[in-house]
């Protein structure tokens, strides 16, 4: 055994022995998407790939290029963001002022059991709706719950309320709230034993309860909601569940709902942006910009080098919602140096960026990447990254302090 190998075996026991499983997501049935997601948990496999990029790092002096960090005030964002992350068995929701990053104040919230909490945010930097999604609930196979988050004036003080929204028996994807905090919009569907009767997107007004729901019986199911600024369009990803290439109204990709009129259905005909998956499988995440015309994404590429060595480039990028194509690249960083041999062994299914939220100038999302054993959270500005406090190092392996997961919203 190589001191590569010792060193691997070694960093992966001390993580095994770390681990907590209260954080480790559970497997859901029925599940329809047609591939994995990027998680927000670190399981066992993921933690083997994070601590071959570490080590990679240092053993072989891989080399981080891309644009330098930002510094200073980012124009046309929120005043706060909100960062959620989960120390054990319930979320810390923490407000920061976006121009230092400072904590400004904070709330604990009781989780129900198992799943890591999601946050979506208003355009007003100051409404937050947090969802716990869990399978474990009394008496049902589903329990969520929905709490509402007012963050003051000054962002010192918070204000905390579960909403009264009841969804069982259906299972919830994702959520997004509209830019004036009024509506939500659900991602939901009807499963039973091993497969779904149907998939929908519900809005709901969280002043009078009323809704409105589009839904389809096509194998699959939307995920990654957003709104455009004006609150008639939502943006989702929809991932077919067929083994097969689906039909032209099913296929994968991000689309557009119009939700100012009635409830219909969830596919009509229409644009469908088609990505490349990135190199473990999964489609990377998209919110929809202000003006409903494009799509902010991420996008993962692995390039050969020389003697055995590649190259993977990571980009936040802008796509056309009606084309699909690349109108503009945010923000782009390389790792160079990977050894080719790693690439069957899940090291680079672990590299890249993924958009979290996106602000209501749509040019300056947060962000967090991962690049050869390089962990970094922030907004971007003018091509750079500007680094911001509040998400752990979701890979780290060695001296882990504090929670292992965590998630972020303008």
């Amino acid at each position: 055994m190589t001191d590569l190998e010792e060193r691997l075996r070694a960093e992966l026991a001390a993580f095994a022995q770390r681990a907590d499983p209260a954080l480790i997501r559970p497997l859901r049935e029925p599940a329809v998407r047609a591939r994995p997601r990027v998680p927000g948990w670190l399981a066992p496999a993921a933690a083997a790939a994070a601590v071959a990029a570490v080590v990679m790092g240092v053993a072989f002096a891989g080399r981080l290029a891309g644009h330098g960090p930002a510094t200073g005030p980012v124009a046309g964002v929120p005043r706060y963001y909100l960062t959620l992350d989960q120390p054990g068995q319930f979320a810390r929701a923490v407000v920061h002022g976006s121009e230092t990053g400072a904590e400004l104040a904070s709330a604990r919230i009781p989780l129900l059991d198992g799943e890591s909490p999601s946050v979506t945010g208003a355009a007003d930097g100051r409404t937050f709706i947090i969802v716990d999604n869990t399978r474990q609930a009394p008496g049902h196979g589903y329990g969520v719950r929905f709490y509402r988050l007012r963050v003051g004036p000054d962002g010192r003080t918070v204000r905390l309320g579960r909403l009264p929204i009841k969804v069982w028996p259906l299972a919830v994807d994702d959520v997004a709230l509209s830019p004036d905090g009024s509506r939500l919009a659900i991602a939901e569907q009807s499963c039973r034993s091993s497969r779904c009767r149907y998939s929908q997107i519900q809005v709901r007004s969280l002043a009078a309860g009323a809704t409105k729901t589009w839904r389809t019986r096509a194998s699959g199911a939307p995920w990654n909601l957003s709104w455009a600024a004006g609150g008639n369009q939502v943006g989702f990803l929809w991932e077919s569940g067929l083994h097969s290439p689906p039909p032209p109204p099913q296929r994968d990709g991000y689309r557009l709902l119009n939700v100012a009129g009635p409830g219909s259905d969830l596919l009509p005909a229409g644009a469908v942006a088609s990505v490349s998956p990135n190199p473990g499988g999964d489609i990377p995440p998209a919110l929809v910009t202000p003006d409903g015309r494009a799509f902010i994404t991420s996008s993962t590429r692995i390039f050969p080098g020389r003697d055995h060595h590649m190259t993977v480039t990571a980009k936040i990028i802008k796509l056309s919602a009606r084309t699909g194509r690349v109108q503009r690249v945010l923000y782009a960083a390389s790792a160079r140096g990977v050894p080719q041999k790693y690439g069957n062994a899940g090291t680079l299914d672990e590299q890249g960026c993924a958009v979290l939220s996106l602000d209501p100038t749509g040019q300056h999302p947060l962000v967090r990447c991962f690049l050869l054993g390089r962990f970094r959270f922030g907004t971007l500005a003018s091509g750079h990254l500007k680094p911001l406090p509040g998400i752990p190092n979701i890979y780290c392996v060695r001296e882990c302090r504090g929670p292992m997961w965590g998630t972020a919203a303008w």
